[in-house]
């Protein structure tokens, strides 16, 4: 038995609860380990002094008057009300209509790309007089203050 399962095992000894399986279980643990036993006879002198003051009765109506200040906090059925949010979103979604309706045109489907085309777009010539801005992106040897100059400050379209 380790050490954290004889805490709740202790206070349910204290309770006279414990059962009698349990309380030999506990036995051979207190024999054996100092703290568990410091910690029993600290319960002890807790459950003492506990037993030892007045009871004290609680005035009459005082449950009811507890229960009426309590105000309960809203559900999670408050946040799903329907009606609440069709009338906040009653507006974006008119505004949204209105936008729509001022006329969108349809725009053309864009054709589709072939990769070399891709790739000879991002090719820099031999002949230029700098590689643009993105393409230390990929180099290795690039600081990361240049690398974050260039991303901050740099034109993508001209040469860095």
């Amino acid at each position: 038995m380790q050490c954290d399962d004889v805490g709740p095992l202790i206070l349910r000894r204290l309770e006279g609860r414990l059962e009698a399986d349990e309380g030999q279980r506990l036995e051979r643990h207190l024999e054996q380990c100092e703290a568990c036993r410091e910690t029993l006879d600290a319960q002890r002198r807790v459950a003492a002094v506990l037993s030892s003051r007045p009871v004290a009765e609680a005035p009459q109506g005082f449950a009811g008057r507890v229960m009426a200040n309590l105000e309960p906090g809203p559900g999670w059925l408050d946040a799903m009300n329907w009606r609440i949010w069709t009338f906040r979103l009653a507006p974006v979604a008119a505004g949204l209509m209105v936008v729509a309706a001022m006329g969108f045109e349809p725009t053309e489907a864009a054709g589709p790309l072939e990769f070399s085309d891709l790739v000879a777009e991002w090719v820099v010539d031999e002949d230029a007089e700098g590689l643009p801005a993105f393409s230390l992106l990929w180099q290795e040897e690039v600081t990361d203050g240049t690398l974050l100059e260039a991303v901050l400050t740099a034109d993508p379209d001209e040469p860095f």
